[in-house]
């Protein structure tokens, strides 16, 4: 019995909680217990669903099985034939408890789907019963079933789970509640607890969907009647416990032989139970034909003694009782053993659910829907099918370069209890879009983890749509941004620094996060919780490819072998919206490729090949093979684009500083190829799989080229190359060796393939 429980011992004077009468030793105590009880309760409930409480989500669906009173209203059964059913359907199932009754309090593995590994008094006589009763059923027990159902679905992978007693378990995203109520009382006395069974007001139904009337067997009560009327978009169903089997255990755990619980009928027997509606009990054994010689009661759950066993078999024997029987909880409570001089029948119960098709086509729809929400291709988003979804080997030197790097520091805290996570982004486009296989690398370590991205507002946009991200977390510019970070204080339990910045690892320590991991790197390790060292190390990784920089990472959490492309996601009005711009601009009867532009860079000169150059090979793409030209970068952009467009006599579309970014990646997902220079939207273009012509000068495509297959880099080495400068006193002879010739035969390349 959960709530009050020792107040109640002292109210209720029958432990059946569903006998209407009740007595009042406290009458003045008692309701205003209640009243506060109910507040408290409705409080809670209000704080969970406004959102300013936390509510976790697991990677499958759940669904709930609870109950609006405390006890006895079959929730167990009920989830053992929702188990049953849902296997029979193919389906793996993971059961949650909250463990009531056992003495393992943390996280626990009752059973692997194959192996039942604790019994009681380890366990709660319910996850052992369902472990046992379920063979191919995961069960965990823990007071935390977010943590239980993190650890089954990285273990197991779980079609869904089933939360076992979980109507007021806020702390849980439930994707369907189904709420019992006992049909000849479904509300007890009405009253509140301590005062009554109620743990919270009747008006709580309406957050569930499907309203269960159990123990249905004689005739309801008229409030159930009343209830359908009052909640008429609920689905009502009627379930009845019956006897499936009676087991014989003799002396000293001989026997175990299964009857037929008509075996029963004009047997001479004492019965004992210590569950949550004893008189339920013998009612049955009443029904069945049992000539009853006595009743011991004990309170729920409880833990039987040597002691109490023996007076059991005295008293059973002075009642003439030819044998004693209780219930399949208290057997596994007796440790499945008996050892006592007279004989002992364990009554076993099934639940039979009318209509339980209702049940089940909901849970389809649930199943379909979470399995479209979470496909690669969901209709919303645009994928580029160029860019594999599937993981890729990390190469070799990157996995030598990454097993060097020394991890010093702690994570507080398992993975299991990481629920929320910061990834202060990069502050550029280009570095953005490298780092974005980060993302899906968090998400293997931690994968119920909620993940916020906070950007600089030219980067931020690059996260939209993005799968693996649920908040974009706008980084402001000036004195505003410390409030900012100060005002995420307790959200956070990880944050991760991409960039190398002092002050990225300033602005971690600022938000409180238990948790703050990066690279230890100018100075910043007293702000890191968790750091990555080795000088030599870095600088070996550093002569990677970016991408593997920011991956590394990732080896603050444990080892890793894979990692996936840079992929960036637009949904399908983004992408529709431009092509209706493009097609404004082009006549219908224009059907050659098109071709984007990015003659920009913000990282000066030195990157920038000439703009006449541009416009020259744009020119030859066009005349030559109808090329329809697009020129795409930021408002900085502007001015080296007017002196491409200028040389174009209007032949292209200047988009330049004249749509967002979003608007930009829209644009560049329809080309067929892009012509560009080391910039973001280089980047940008092959993590939308678009074929690209890059041109390098001061900077090194080996650690910062376009990580894509389908891409050309035009790069001329010099002795001096390369020299990352921004400027160049020598007229920038890397970038003007490139010949417009050699860059149209490249482009010409791709455009062919295309055809």
């Amino acid at each position: 019995m959960q709530g009050w429980p020792a107040l109640n011992k002292l109210i209720w004077r029958n432990p059946d909680i569903h006998d209407p009468e009740f007595c009042f030793p406290l009458d003045l105590l008692v309701p205003a217990l209640a009243a506060l009880y109910g507040m408290a309760a409705q409080a809670r409930r209000r704080l969970y669903g406004r959102g300013w409480l936390k509510v976790w989500r697991l990677p499958a669906p759940v669904i709930s099985v609870g109950n609006l009173t405390v006890g006895g209203t079959g929730k167990t059964p009920l989830v053992a034939f929702l188990g049953r059913e849902l296997q029979q359907r193919g389906l793996k199932v993971a059961i949650l408890s909250r463990g009531y009754g056992g003495r393992r309090k943390e996280l626990t593995r009752v059973s692997d789907g194959e192996q039942v590994r604790f019994k009681p008094p380890e366990v709660g006589e319910e996850a052992y019963w369902l472990a046992k009763t379920l063979p191919g059923t995961i069960v965990y027990t823990c007071p935390s079933r977010y943590e239980a159902g993190i650890a089954a679905w990285r273990e197991h992978r779980p079609d869904l789970f089933l939360l076992d007693d979980g109507f007021q378990h806020f702390q849980l995203h439930r994707d369907l509640d189904i709420v019992l109520l006992d049909a000849g009382a479904p509300l007890g006395n009405g009253r509140l607890l301590p005062a009554g069974p109620l743990r919270e007001p009747a008006d709580t139904l309406a957050e569930a969907q499907v309203i269960v009337f159990t123990r249905v067997g004689g005739q309801k009560a008229p409030f159930c009647l009343e209830l359908s009327r009052r909640f008429p978009d609920k689905d009502f169903l009627d379930a009845a416990l019956f006897p499936k089997n009676a087991r014989l255990y003799g002396q000293r755990n001989c026997g175990g032989g299964c009857f037929g619980p008509e075996s029963l009928k004009n047997r001479a027997l004492f019965a004992f139970a210590g569950i949550a509606r004893p008189r339920g009990f013998a009612e049955v054994l009443d029904n069945l034909g049992v000539e009853l010689r006595g009743f011991k009661e004990f309170p729920d759950h409880h833990p039987y003694c040597s002691a109490e066993l023996r007076r059991l078999v005295g008293e059973a024997k002075d009642s003439g009782a030819e044998a004693l029987i209780t219930t399949a909880k208290d057997w596994a409570r007796l440790g499945e053993k008996w050892e006592g001089d007279l004989p002992l029948w364990v009554l076993e119960v099934e639940v039979s659910l009318v209509r339980s098709e209702v049940i089940m086509d909901r849970i389809s729809r649930i199943l379909a829907s979470a399995r479209k929400n979470s496909a690669p291709k969901a209709p919303a988003l645009a994928f580029s099918p160029a860019i594999s979804a599937e993981p890729l080997p990390l190469p070799g030197e990157v996995q030598q370069c990454l097993a060097k790097l020394s991890v010093h520091g702690r994570l507080n805290g398992a993975a299991a209890n990481t629920r929320a996570i910061l990834v202060r982004a990069p502050n550029w486009v280009g570095d953005a879009v490298m780092a974005l296989p980060v993302l899906g690398g968090l998400r293997e370590f931690f994968p119920q983890a909620r993940i916020a991205v906070l950007a600089v507002s030219r980067v931020a946009p690059l996260f939209g749509a993005h799968p693996q991200v649920a908040d974009v977390l706008l980084y402001p510019p000036g004195p505003e941004k410390w409030r900012h970070l100060w005002s995420l204080r307790g959200q956070f339990d990880l944050a991760v620094a991409l960039p190398n910045s002092l002050e990225a690892a300033l602005e971690l320590w600022l938000t409180g996060a238990k948790t703050r991991v990066g690279y230890n790197t100018d100075g910043r390790r007293p702000f890191l919780t968790r750091a990555l060292n080795g000088f030599q190390n870095l600088q070996n990784l550093k002569k990677l490819h970016t991408v593997y920089y920011f991956l590394g990472i990732l080896r603050a959490f444990g080892e890793f072998d894979h990692f996936r492309l840079p992929h960036l996601y637009l949904t399908e009005t983004e992408r529709a919206e431009a092509q209706s711009l493009l097609n404004s601009f082009s006549p219908e009867r224009q059907q050659g490729p098109w071709v984007a532009l990015s003659p920009g860079a913000a990282y000066g000169p030195a990157k920038r090949w000439p703009p006449e150059r541009f416009a020259a090979v744009a020119a030859r793409l066009h005349q030559e093979l109808g090329a329809r030209l697009v020129l795409l970068g930021g408002p900085e952009d502007q001015p080296v684009a007017a002196q491409v467009m200028q040389r174009l006599n209007g032949i292209g579309l200047n988009l330049v500083g004249r749509i967002s970014l979003r608007q930009a990646l829209a644009v560049l997902s329809r080309m067929a190829l892009v012509l560009t220079n080391d910039s973001g939207l280089m980047h940008a273009a092959a993590a939308l799989g678009v074929s690209v012509v890059a041109i390098f000068g001061s900077t090194d495509p080996q650690a910062t080229g376009p990580f894509t297959d389908k891409a050309t880099v035009l790069y001329h080495a010099l002795s001096c190359s390369p020299c990352r400068k921004r400027t160049c006193n020598l007229g920038y002879p890397c970038l003007t060796s490139v010949s417009p010739d050699e860059v149209f035969e490249a482009a010409r390349s791709w455009l062919m393939k295309k055809s």
